[in-house]
């Protein structure tokens, strides 16, 4: 059964809870990207109460990804038996409790230890989130569902900034993480309450996006690693993200201590980095459904590689702060293309593999993450306090990226797997 055979019932049904999965999804995506991220909003105050030099600091944001990496793995292997609900609830449940140990932590030890076991949980929200869109919305939207998704994660960074910040010198740091503990097991509350796997729970039974596999005829997983899109959507996804932790991490001090900004205007910028981020995405993710996912990927590493050469040149020259706005509100079209990977990778692997795929891409994505702000962080200290010598260094690792992907990305090749019957809703 699938939307062309349906009732005209049973499909405003489905548009119905299409909203309200969607409404949760971004509220999950909402809580990993602050969770993760917190830190990064509010690393001189951590810093202060812990002792931490540039480079402690950079490694503490980045071993963040140490273990969600792992995670993409373990539940990568898992996602094919578990639901996107039960992903979701055990996700945002040890994200929860981590995030409570963490408003305690008395030292550095303690705060790498619990920013491990916080990334293995987060990861088992994303891919439930990708679960739940692969559940819930048919190929031909998933792109712009996706880049509302991935909006939604960078809204997050930019609330950690515009709230943790002013909240921060108000109250402290730790009442900032107790509040984001705190939502983050409510946010688990209401997975327990509403989630649904997709329309066969809610009472369209047998519905599918596309045509099931045969009984007895389970693609194997190693079939994911066989084709080269797997690489190109990994590849795709470390340059979004070697932006976004490079940028979320780096750039304020680099404003604070290059150009002389005041710590008070740090929320600003933040803000102004994070909502460019979720406007570049939503649009992004609306044309990855009109036009070749592979041209998005490489432009976007394109638009990313320039965002690193701005902030490279605001590190070297003086400049007036409206032009330090303006690099700050256009960083988002570093990230311009990430609707179209996660597209991209549900495209070419049929729907048993599709979360699969993205999680063994994300790892890519993972270790960017991690090597970007502690690579830049310890550029900056062999370097004197160099921001310049950071962003460059950013700059070519982008570069390096396009290259390998303008080689890779060719649409050429038809989907793999089986072949989904056409579904616009």
């Amino acid at each position: 059964m699938n939307w062309d055979t349906i009732s005209e019932t049973d499909r405003s049904h489905i548009k119905r809870w299409q909203f309200g999965m969607l409404a949760l999804a971004l509220i999950c995506e909402i809580f990993l990207a602050a969770d993760w991220y917190a830190f990064a909003a509010v690393i001189p105050f951590i810093s202060e109460t812990l002792q931490l030099d540039p480079a402690q600091a950079g490694l503490a944001q980045g071993i963040f990804a140490l273990t969600y990496g792992l995670g993409m793995i373990v539940w990568s292997q898992v996602s094919r038996g578990m639901s996107a609900r039960n992903m979701l609830l055990i996700g945002l449940a040890g994200t929860g409790l981590g995030m409570v140990l963490q408003v305690y932590v008395q030292s550095y030890g303690q705060l790498i230890a619990l920013r491990l076991f916080i990334g293995f949980f987060d990861a088992a929200i994303f891919l439930g989130n990708m679960k739940l869109v692969i559940g819930w919305f048919p190929q031909a939207r998933r792109g712009s569902i996706v880049g509302m998704i991935l909006a939604a994660y960078s809204l997050a960074i930019t609330l950690d900034f515009a709230l943790g910040i002013p909240l921060t010198i108000a109250y402290g740091w730790r009442t900032f993480f107790a509040l984001l503990a705190g939502g983050t097991l409510l946010v688990a509350l209401a997975i327990v309450l509403f989630g649904r796997n997709g329309p066969a729970e809610i009472g369209v039974r047998g519905f599918a996006w596309e045509e099931p596999l045969p009984r007895g005829a389970a693609i194997p997983l190693s079939a994911i690693f066989r084709s080269r899109w797997i690489l190109v959507g990994g590849l795709g996804i470390a340059a979004c993200t070697l932006a976004i932790a490079g940028t979320a991490t780096w750039v304020v001090p680099a404003y604070i201590a290059v150009q002389n900004m005041p710590v008070e205007d740090a929320a600003l910028v933040g803000t102004l980095m994070g909502l460019s981020q979720v406007v570049f995405l939503v649009i992004g993710g609306y044309v990855a459904d009109r036009i070749g996912k592979a041209f998005m990927i490489k432009f976007g590493t394109v638009l990313a590689l320039l965002t690193a050469i701005a902030f490279t040149v605001a590190t070297i020259y003086p400049m007036d702060f409206g032009w330090l706005l303006l690099f700050a509100g256009l960083s988002g079209i570093a990230v311009f293309g990430g609707g179209a990977i996660f597209s991209l990778l549900s495209e070419k692997y049929p729907d048993e593999l599709a979360t699969a795929a993205v999680g063994y891409a994300e790892v890519f994505g993972v270790v960017s993450s991690f090597l970007s702000p502690w690579m830049m962080g310890l550029v900056i200290r062999a370097s004197g306090g160099s921001f310049t010598e950071a962003f460059v260094a950013f700059a070519v690792v982008e570069a390096i990226f396009l290259i390998v992907l303008v080689i890779l990305a060719r649409e050429n090749v038809g989907r793999a797997g089986v072949v989904a019957p056409v579904a616009t809703n």
